[in-house]
């Protein structure tokens, strides 16, 4: 086996796809494989082309950096019917299900400079926007970077967009100017491969407030199944009505999870002392309390 490949950050100082000091994650050496141009299509950069960025100890907030849908397969339309929503508390790409689709079973994510998976969500929500179908794809948790998103149909078709997640400009600007490290051992930085994230991370909403909406989304009694605005405003009275939307359908999202892990410990195939520590692994911000709570709900409907 080869040496694995090791990853840092580098300027484009000329390329016809990307402006001049765009700063992107490639590979430290070998071959240089771009994997997007700009329009789905990978390709191969120059190495004089590249100035090393120096590392920085800044974090790079996932949530601020600039999305650029880059292809789309032709069943979800032409490029003007895939919209990105972007907000300070959200990412999201917005695809049209086709009417002639079969059901939805599956969306992955892969990161293609690292050829890995980072997430998967299976038996995904769709929702109604003017009528249509549509997914919403999150993904301000995902690093700067190169992806690609497939969507997988219950009867087996596939299709797929890919897109681009570019470092903050005020990034790009302030350490293109700063000098590159002399000598033959330049210091780099590798950036290790993300494990699959959770959802509903913490940059994207306070884990007091997901689990407060959560709380409220699966309340029994008389507020059962019943919207959360008017008491979750009751709390935090700033809130939108798209961000308590949001905070439903990730609410939902947890919710549904933790019921499906509870359906597989049914089967036998899931132990339940692993419900709450799997749960809790795929949602980072889900609360002990909330997480029992909900498995023993979702072990409950199994069983009725």
């Amino acid at each position: 086996m080869g040496e694995p490949l090791s990853y840092s950050l580098f300027f484009i100082e000329a390329s016809p796809y990307f402006p001049k000091g765009a700063l992107v994650e490639l590979t430290d050496i070998g071959e240089c494989f771009l994997p997007d141009r700009g329009d789905g299509q990978p390709d191969k950069l120059d190495r004089t082309t590249l100035k090393r960025c120096p590392p920085f100890a800044e974090n790079v907030p996932p949530g601020q950096c600039p999305v650029h849908v880059t292809s789309i397969d032709p069943i979800f339309g032409d490029e003007k019917d895939v919209a990105v929503d972007q907000t300070s508390h959200w990412q999201v790409i917005i695809v049209p299900i086709p009417d002639s689709a079969a059901p939805l079973s599956a969306v992955a994510v892969t990161d293609r400079l690292r050829e890995f998976e980072t997430e998967r969500f299976e038996s995904p929500s769709v929702e109604i926007i003017d009528g249509r179908e549509v997914y919403r794809l999150h993904i301000a948790w995902l690093r700067p970077g190169f992806y690609s998103a497939k969507f997988e149909f219950a009867d087996g078709s596939v299709a797929a967009i890919t897109f681009i997640k570019l470092f903050p400009k005020h990034f790009s600007d302030r350490f293109s100017e700063l000098p590159e490290p002399a000598g033959t051992d330049i210091p780099h930085v590798p950036i290790p491969a993300q494990p699959n994230a959770p959802l509903g991370r913490s940059d994207i909403f306070s884990d007091k407030l997901l689990n407060t909406a959560l709380e409220l989304t699966t309340e029994w009694g008389e507020n059962f199944c019943k919207p959360i605005h008017e008491r979750i405003r009751r709390t935090y009275p700033t809130l939108t009505d798209a961000e308590i939307d949001e905070l439903t359908k990730l609410s939902r999202e947890a919710e549904s999870y933790i019921y499906r892990l509870a359906e597989q410990e049914l089967a036998g195939s899931f132990s339940e002392d692993q419900i709450v520590p799997e749960a809790r692994r795929k949602f980072n911000w889900l609360s002990l309390d909330n997480a029992s709570r909900l498995k023993n709900i979702g072990m409950f409907y199994a069983r009725k």
